[in-house]
Order: structure tokens, then sequence, then C-alpha cells
């Protein structure tokens, strides 16, 4: 009986896979209303089983918090046009792929160490609300006129943690206008952190959630709490887009208390055609002198000096019961001079944008108050049509929900609701549409197939105008996307949906003609180590994901031992080739593969990678050989956190369940390169040899005793373990780094000592 591969399942649940607006910046445009209202391909009669599809994924370094941005005909050096599509990583790397053809990306630029998860708990105490690690959180901001892509990425150097501004060419990724800035900013006052009456801004005691805003020559970068860890305030800073090294203004919510941060669930700043900006705050002090906690707050573009706000009549109420006004941040509905915004209450506000009124008694001094009686606004979007917008809104264990405005208020009760509803309200929301054409509306949602996270995400379609759902991503199969990340709004652009993914990777939607190249041929998007998912040089023996479409069978088909104790390198009509020598398959799908690097590739500079699946095979990719490129597999699958380590006792390590000083542990790894003896492609290890290559291990960055570095015995050839002694001098969940050969593991992975 031929025996199943030990790690295949380890293995495989890691890696389970027209005219055109540009979307330049999160939330489609500077009113944030989350429309696109120039689409005409996709339309309630063309999304459809049969019609759409997942047409491909798109493989990156990290789970993807920020929207993609869409720019149509970009002219890359070397390369010719295309439609981009860029992607920005929690891994701090940002991607231009080609939007329309799956392929490796046109560019990529990586900007820093990000801050691993487990620094905010040790450092500030704060939530678990970032899961693995804080790189690249807010969406970026693009001005198409100098070709210019602004993103703040939030690093880890030295001790230090840190946030910069980057203005990076479209065309190739280089810095431009001055970049990178470190963000310094600060302003007199006693409130909380100060020092000798100035209040300096903490880049460990905040995130950059919201989108960046561009608006007539300045781009503005706000900033709220982790998990609301004091000391922090809410802060909104404005730099020349023509030199980021010029700080031009900033405004603390709080300058002589606490709170007040923006995040909005990453909406960012809407600012209108005179360029004022409009921004809601969360819990805090409030006295609406220096104080400007749960408030919507208007902004002078030179100075963001306060020129109007308005706070709900109930303003401590929600403050003293963690019901954030900021949860959602504001839509213009232009045109009308008209605000719309909601909070966690459950309450949507319509305010006159040209006068707040400020508190008013039970609200009644603003146009409007709609209770909608259920928990949790996040996210919201909005069709602006000339027989009255459409607001659609979305609460918890709800159906989404559309309130139409007639005679400049919005209908009391939904004009329309879905028939299914969601357990949280985190979904991400976009409207689709051609204009105001009847009939062509879609609004588009992704929210969790189930929950707590992380969760498989699910993309929904539903007619705009009544809400009936006419596709879903859970009706085939092969249309799954990867695990869901909350708030992050789909991307409609030129008849494709792109949808960010915690599974890294970006998943492309739409009519399955318009992949641009044959559905049977095999495309290669990326190849990642399978346990890290970090790209760069691969390794004799590497455990490797690749990542692609068409590569394989729609359903996942995983290999095994054979009778003589070898994984076979055909699998369900898939073949990998590495210089023409075929690869051990673990498995094999449509979207990824798990394959092994074969060890007679090693001494090579390169190798030339090509898959092959029902006779029909890809282009050539071309591949870096080294040594060794370790990476140490992860417990959440995802190369950040706790890794695949067991305690001396076999019970996994985890910040619940640490090992104690000087204990053993077991670390799982691949890339380790070749042992000693030379180990046989695709075999089947009986006993436990070393790794050839030197190996040093660090936790916490002391030095870790290693009893053991060599094959994981009663596995396959390149499953890596290794037995370390804990150092008697480190406590709590640190960074586990493993070096062979001089190449690092990923710095995501972590263990627990206590």
């Amino acid at each position: 009986m031929p025996r199943c591969i030990g790690i295949a399942a380890l293995i495989c649940w890691m890696l389970l896979p027209a005219q055109a607006q540009n979307v330049l910046t999160g939330n489609y445009d500077n009113a944030r209303t989350n429309a696109n209202l120039s689409e005409t391909v996709l339309a309630p009669s063309s999304v459809k089983t049969g019609s759409f599809q997942k047409l491909f994924s798109l493989s990156v370094d990290g789970q993807i918090y920020a929207q993609p941005l869409y720019q149509q005909g970009l002219s890359i050096p070397g390369k010719g046009t295309h439609n981009v599509v860029f992607v920005a990583t929690m891994h701090n790397t940002v991607y231009a792929f080609d939007a329309d053809v799956p392929a490796t990306p046109l560019w990529s630029v990586n900007l820093g160490p990000a801050v691993p998860a487990q620094n905010y708990q040790s450092d500030t105490g704060a939530f678990t609300d970032i899961a693995n690690e804080n790189g690249i959180l807010g969406t970026p901001v693009i001005d198409a006129i100098t070709g210019t892509l602004y993103v703040v990425a939030a690093t880890y150097e030295n001790s230090r943690y840190i946030y910069r501004l980057h203005a990076l060419d479209t065309g190739s990724g280089a810095e431009r206008f001055n970049g990178p800035a470190e963000i310094t900013p600060q302003v007199p006052g006693i409130g909380d952190g100060s020092v000798n009456a100035t209040v300096a801004f903490d880049a460990s005691q905040h995130l950059q959630r919201p989108a960046l805003l561009l608006s007539n020559g300045v781009v503005y970068v706000s900033f709220g709490s982790h998990g609301d860890a004091v000391p922090y305030h809410g802060w909104l800073v404005g730099y020349s887009a023509s030199d980021v090294q010029k700080q031009v203004a900033v405004f603390n919510v709080t300058p002589n208390g606490s709170g007040g941060a923006f995040w909005q669930s990453g909406r960012g700043p809407a600012a209108d055609s005179d360029g004022n900006i409009y921004a809601v705050s969360s819990n805090g002090d409030t006295d609406e002198t220096t104080a400007y906690s749960e408030n919507v707050l208007k902004l002078d573009p030179a100075t963001l000096a306060v020129t109007d706000w308005f706070a709900p009549f109930n303003f401590q109420f929600l403050n003293d019961t963690d019901d954030d006004l900021g949860s959602c941040g504001a839509i213009l509905i232009e045109g009308q001079n008209r605000l719309v915004t909601g909070g966690k209450q459950g309450v949507f506000y319509l305010l006159d944008s040209t006068d707040f009124g400020h508190v008013g008694a039970a609200d009644g001094e603003i146009l409007q108050s709609v209770n909608t009686n259920l928990f949790g606004i996040f996210n919201m979007a909005l069709w602006n049509r000339p027989d009255g917008p459409l607001l659609y809104v979305h609460t918890v264990n709800a159906p989404v929900t559309a309130y139409r405005m007639q005679d400049g208020k919005f209908t009391e009760s939904p004009v329309a609701r879905s028939m299914n509803g969601f357990n949280v309200p985190f979904q991400g929301m976009a409207v689709s549409a051609n204009g105001v054409t009847p009939g062509s509306g879609v609004l588009w949602v992704t929210a969790p197939v189930s929950y707590p996270l992380p969760a498989r995400a699910v993309l929904h379609a539903y007619n705009a105008e009544d809400l009936s759902e006419i596709w879903n991503s859970e009706m085939t199969g092969a249309d799954a996307p990867g695990d869901f990340v909350k708030f992050v709004n789909p991307t409609v652009a030129n008849g494709k949906v792109y949808l960010a993914t915690a599974s890294n990777e970006l998943a492309v939607y739409g009519p399955p003609a318009s992949t641009g190249a044959s559905v049977s041929s095999p495309v290669v998007t990326g190849i990642v180590n399978a346990a890290s998912y970090a790209n760069g040089p691969i390794a004799a023996g590497e455990i490797v994901a690749v990542f692609g479409a068409n590569l394989g069978p729609a359903e996942i088909q995983t290999g095994s031992f054979d009778v003589n104790g070898f994984i076979g390198s055909q699998l369900a009509a898939t073949e990998v080739t590495f210089d023409g020598i075929p690869a051990p398959l673990i498995y094999t799908s449509a979207g990824a593969i798990a394959a092994i690097v074969p060890y007679e590739v090693a001494g090579a500079d390169s190798v030339s990678v090509k898959v092959t699946f029902n006779g029909q095979s890809s282009g050539p990719v071309t591949m870096p050989v080294v040594a060794a490129s370790p990476g140490i597999f992860t417990a959440n699958a995802s190369g950040s956190g706790p890794g695949a380590i067991l305690n001396g006792d076999y019970s996994l390590n985890s910040p619940d369940n640490p090992s104690p000083h000087g204990g053993v542990v077991i670390v799982y790894a691949t890339g380790g390169g070749q042992t000693d003896p030379p180990a046989a492609t695709g075999s089947l290890t009986s006993s436990a040899t070393a790794l050839a290559s030197e190996v040093t291990v660090t936790a916490g960055g002391k030095p870790v005793k290693i009893l053991y570095a060599g094959n994981a015995g009663g596995e396959v050839a390149g499953a890596v373990q290794l037995n370390l002694e804990m150092p008697d001098d480190v406590t709590g969940t640190v960074p586990i780094i493993l070096t062979i050969a001089g190449q690092a593991s990923q710095a995501t992975a972590t263990v627990s000592v206590q």
C-alpha cells in the first residue's frame, strides 16, 4: 500500500489556494464613495455562473490589507504598455502586475522589515488586531499626472519603530521626490505622552490604517491607535507631493488629552472640490475647543485647523461604551453639499457639509440621523443617481440594506434588503455601474464564510437596485478567493474584480475570455518558499509553492509515496520541471502546486521552471539557485506568527503554551539544501541525516543551541527538522531565525519561552 505523504496535510492546509476607470485611491475617489460608475462590462445580466469566474491569482509575499489600485495604459520601461494593478502587502512590498494576464510582476520593491505582530503585544499590550505583521496597512494613492505612487510603510529597525512616506515611480518602483521621509510630527500640548509641553508622534503606539489622501499637491497621512493602547492620539499630517521631506501641516485631535484615533476601517479622509478635508475621530477626550474625539471634522487643507465639527448628542455615551463614531469614515455626496457617516452604534448621520450644526439636542440641529437598531456600521457604499442616491449599509447579523435619498433625506427604512446576511460587519463593499443606466449596477460585497477569523472569504454580487444575489464565489469550488481580510474593498475596473486576501494572493475575477491567454494553458505567476512564502532564490530539496492559473485540476489532488518510498513527479496530468528535471509533487490544483526542487539542480546558478498540465505547458520562469533558502513553517499557515514548533512534550508551542527556559523545541522548516550523506530526490527519509551546510539559529536575537538540524525522519527529503535548546536569557514571544549557508529565514516566525 502506498503511504500518504505525512507533511502533505500540513502543506496543503498552508497553501490552499470597455471604458475603464482608473482606481488611484482607496474607496475609488476623494469623496470615498466606494463606487466605479464607469463600468460597462460587468452588469447583473453578465455576472453569473458560466460567464463570470475566478480567472487567476497573483502571488505576493504577505497579507493584503490595502485596497488594490488600478491604472490603465501605463508605460513600463522596457516592458511596453500595460493595464496595471498595484498591490501593497503587510510584508512591506509593493507590486506592479499586468492586470489582465497572469504573469510575474512587472516590478516589485520591498520597503524594509515589517513590524512583527508580537512586538505590539510585548511593547504595548494592545489587542491582536494585526495577525502576523504590520507593514503597509493603509491604501496608497497614485498621482497619474506625475506617475507617482505614495505609500506609508511601518518598519522595525535596530529596536526602533518607524513610519516612512515613500514616493515610488509607477513605471519602475524607484524612489522619487526626495523619498522616503520619516514621519515625525509634533505639536504643542500637555496630553498623553507629552514631554516638556510637546506631544511627539510615537510610531510604536499608532497604526496607519486610513487610505492616503492626495489633494491639491499635498499627501495627507492619518493615524490611530493599536487597540486603544495608551498613550495615543489621532494624527493627520500633510506632506508636499513634490518633496515628501517637507511637512506642510499637522493636526492632533487631543494635544492636551488622550485618544481621538483616525482609523475609519481603512476609509481615507475625504476632500471636496474646494480642498476641504473631512475626517471622523473615535474614542477619547472631547471639549470641542482643543479636543475633538467622537467628531466629524472639517479641516482647512492648508493648516489642518478645524473649521467645522459635529458630535452626536450622546458622544460621551458612545465614548464610554466603545461605540466609536469614527468606525466608518465619511462619504461626500457630490453636487448636494451633503456628507453621510456612521458608527458602531448602528446610526448613520446625514450632515450639511457647509454647516455641520455642532452638537444637537437629540441631534435635532442636523439634517438626519437614521438608527438601524443593529450594531456596527464599518463600511458603506454610495451610488449617486439623479433619481436619488442609493446608500448601501450593513450591520452585524443583518442583511445588506439600501436607503434612497428623497427630497434631501434618506428613507427611514431600507428600500431594498438582501436575502442573506453576515454575522460580522467587517465586509468590503463596492458598487459598479455604467453611470446611472438602469439595470447596470452591481453591489460587490466580501465577507468571511464563518467567524472568528481566519476564515475563507466569499465574494458576493448583488443587483444594486433590488439587492437580489446574482452570483457568489461559493457556487463553484474553483472560484474561492482565499482567506478574508476585514474592511478591504474589492477593486472593480475594466471588466474585472481584484480581491485582496489574507492568503498572500490577489484573486482576479471576470468573464472567462478576458484573461488575454488561452484558458487551457498553464500560467505561472509566482514561485515561493512553501513555509515562509518568501520570494527569492530557491535551493535543492526546497519545498516550493507554485502559484498561477490552469496549473492542474480544479479540485486539489495530493501525492503519495510508492512502494519503493518515492513521491511521483506525475500527478493528475500535472508535471513541474526544473531545467527539464521532473519535480516530486506533494499536491496539484488549478491555482497552486506544492513541489520539491530536485537535488540535481544543486550547483547551478539558475534554473528554468515549467508547468505542464494536460499536455499544455507554461512559459519558462527563471529562478536563481543558492545552497540554502530556509523558511520556517508557521502554525497559522501564513509564514508569520507562532511557528509550527513543538515543545518537548510534543504539544504545540504558542504564547499560551511556551517552552520553559532550557527546554527543547522541535522546529519544522524547508529550504535547508542537501544533507550529508546526500538525500535522493523525492525519497522517504527513514533516519536522521544532518544538513550539509553550516546552520545557526537565534531567538529574540540570542544564539540558540542546536541539538540536531537535518531531515525530518519519516517525511519527504527536503522537510527539515531542528531540535533546539531554548536559552535562559530569552523570555516571551520572540522572532526565531534560521540561517543556513548564510541565508536567513523570514523574521516573522516566532517561538514562545517562559
